[in-house]
């Protein structure tokens, strides 16, 4: 009997949770605004937990803290 190998992919409600975030919204916007690092298979965003844990060390700040700054308004 084979095991799986777990992905290190995320789906974004699973990188939402794992970063902890409060909206779907929150994380596109982290995409957006402070380049979180995702790929795109078709239609769905995909988030690896490794990029995930990198940036978050990159920036120095939770991705909760990030998300809480204002948006700065054109």
């Amino acid at each position: 009997m084979m095991t799986a190998i777990p992905s290190p992919y995320l789906t974004a409600a699973e990188a939402q949770a794992y970063l902890r975030l409060g909206s779907a919204n929150a994380l596109y916007r982290l995409v957006r605004e402070h380049g979180l690092p995702y790929c795109r298979k078709g239609r769905h965003y995909l988030f690896d937990r490794r990029d995930l844990d990198a940036w978050i060390h990159n920036t120095g700040s939770s991705a909760v803290d990030l998300v809480a700054v204002p948006r700065r308004r054109a």
